[in-house]
């Protein structure tokens, strides 16, 4: 009589039937908006439980919350030597029936939002609880150790927040983060439109990731290097005037790779972007420069000599160019101001405000030339049938620049210039007065002053290439997509 007594009053503190009562005993229970940690033998199981009325509040059937289910991979067992591909992930199932209270492969889907680490699913507003099994995959060899990995349920958020890296979301609130360039042993980076001066994102850096690990935040933060260090400020630089947090991570090691993720803060958590794979350049003659007056959208790598990168200030190399720029910029500025542009309209949708703006951008991107490593993507040939990216890519023998400035001052010797993209060209004749004569090149001539936006990937000795935002194929200096001429 005990015995069924006490049965009947776990069936009610549960609610599901005394069939169930085992299931509920070998389960973790877990509390909602809390994240917790655990591990998992090959070929094994851990399982979970989860109820919106532990929560607290009374819910109708209509008023069920969405439940977020969130796991990521923080860590996997060491291979054996002989293998050599990707480690399969952890396996997620979840039940929403009662009568299935040990979810798995013979009598549950596994959760299909899976994605190098990162495994998510919610519900759809009509069920109140869940049971969870995180399943190890079955590993023939000599495998050394376990999976670790963390599991959270909330009925707010996701716990577990991932934020896409595309510049397309620049008028949402989407947090993203691009590569502005790097140099021999530092890397700028600009993020998304900031709603606040104290918003406080953060960067962090990794060696390179595992490719089945780069979407977990667990993982990125058990691997972050401890060298490193950023200086966080602000600036308006980018395709809109909007404030963007700008992050200049320093003391990296030359001609090293690595992943780079930007964490912000989402309510109680913390959110990661998808990662950024950079590298950092062989030569000394290429150096970051940024934050300059004048030409305000230059942020890259630009030609020096060994001694001034040695010296280790970026600053006065900077002045150095703005100043030789804005002089450069003093003559066009005197011919612009003798049209008369307040009551003389020489175009329906351009000014002489859009015309002194894509003129002063031309003129830094020119001027200021952008320095990058000569390399085997260099062979990759720019506008062929066969290969559907390339970098416009010019090798620079020593005094043969195209600014004879830079040889006169800097004196860098050999180096490789990513060329202009062509539409800073066009802009300039589509926003200036024809009576300035700007005229761009075309055909042959053009591939030699200038490069295409590309996106894609291209191979060349083995090697992969791979040209998006974070490694261009010309120089943009700022402008958006939308702005840009794809070659194809």
């Amino acid at each position: 009589m005990k015995i069924h007594l006490f049965s009947f009053v776990l069936s009610i503190l549960y609610g599901f039937h005394d069939s169930q009562i085992y299931a509920q005993s070998t389960t973790t229970q877990l509390t909602n908006n809390q994240i917790i940690s655990s591990s998992v033998a090959i070929h094994g199981y851990n399982y979970y439980y989860f109820s919106v009325s532990a929560t607290g509040r009374l819910f109708s059937k209509r008023d069920l919350p969405t439940i977020h289910l969130s796991t990521t991979i923080c860590n996997q067992p060491t291979a054996p030597a002989d293998f050599h591909d990707t480690v399969p992930p952890l396996n997620v199932y979840v039940s929403i029936s009662n009568s299935n209270t040990l979810p798995g492969p013979d009598n549950s889907a596994a959760v299909e939002d899976s994605s190098n680490g990162l495994i998510q699913w919610q519900s759809d507003n009509q069920t109140s609880e869940i049971w969870i099994a995180v399943a190890a995959p079955a590993l023939a060899g000599a495998w050394a150790g376990n999976f670790t990995y963390e599991i959270g349920v909330s009925t707010t958020q996701t716990l577990h927040p991932l934020f896409i890296n595309n510049e397309k979301n620049d008028t949402s609130n989407i947090p993203y983060v691009i590569l502005e360039d790097t140099d021999r042993n530092n890397a700028l980076f600009l993020s998304s439109p900031i709603q606040s001066n104290t918003q406080n994102a953060t960067l962090l850096i990794t060696p390179v990731m595992p490719v089945e690990l780069s979407n977990s935040l667990c993982a990125a933060k058990q691997r972050t290097l401890s060298h490193y260090s950023v200086n966080t400020t602000t600036t308006r630089r980018g395709p809109t005037s909007r404030i963007r947090q700008q992050f200049m991570v320093s003391n990296l090691t030359q001609d090293t790779l690595y992943t780079a993720y930007m964490l912000q803060p989402v309510g109680s958590v913390t959110g990661m972007t998808t990662p950024i794979h950079l590298g950092t350049k062989i030569d000394a003659n290429c150096r970051i420069i940024y934050d300059l007056p004048f030409c305000d959208q230059v942020a890259y790598s630009v030609p020096t000599d060994i001694a001034a990168f040695a010296a280790n200030d970026p600053w006065t190399l900077a002045s150095q160019y703005d100043a030789q720029a804005k002089e450069k910029f003093a003559p066009f500025d005197t011919a612009l101001s003798q049209y008369n542009c307040d009551t003389t309209q020489y175009s329906l949708v351009r000014n002489c405000t859009d015309c002194y703006r894509d003129y002063k951008t031309w003129l830094c991107a020119v001027t200021i030339p952008r320095c990058t490593d000569s390399s085997a993507s260099a062979d990759l040939s720019q506008g062929t049938d066969n290969v559907p990216a390339a970098p416009a890519l010019r090798d620079i023998s020593t005094n043969a620049s195209r600014n004879p400035w830079i040889d006169e001052t800097l004196k860098p010797g050999e180096w490789t210039e990513l060329l202009p993209c062509i539409d800073l060209c066009y802009h300039v004749v589509q926003s200036c007065p024809p009576f300035m004569q700007f005229y761009c090149p075309d055909a042959d001539l053009a591939l030699v002053q200038y490069g295409y936006w590309q996106n894609g990937t291209a191979s060349v000795n083995g090697t992969t290439f791979h040209f998006d935002i974070n490694n261009p194929t010309c120089n943009r200096l700022g402008l958006a997509y939308s702005f840009l001429s794809y070659r194809d």
